[in-house]
């Protein structure tokens, strides 16, 4: 599976910039999605986001971070690549 992501752990922590936001902030995101205290951590402009052992906890974590415009988290969705349509 290590070979899907190149050399980043799939089961590794998530670090973004935290931008404005707090760790009340970011630990009232977390306890929404049903996360774990910790989970998520504001230290020195930087968010470390840990990911729980429910997929679906983690995506949330990451949508809800992600909508607030103040990370560096990239689109958090399944996206499909659309070829270009040949010219006639």
């Amino acid at each position: 599976m290590l070979s899907l992501f190149g050399c980043k752990d799939p089961y590794g922590p998530f670090i973004t910039t935290s931008g404005n936001l707090t760790q009340e902030q970011v630990d009232a995101i977390v306890e929404e999605c049903g996360g774990n205290m910790g989970m998520a951590v504001v230290e020195n402009g930087s968010l470390t986001i840990n990911q729980a052992s429910d997929v679906e906890v983690t995506a949330c974590v990451l949508k809800a971070l992600q909508a607030t415009g103040q990370t560096t988290l990239s689109s958090v969705r399944n996206q499909m690549y659309e070829m270009p349509k040949p010219e006639r």
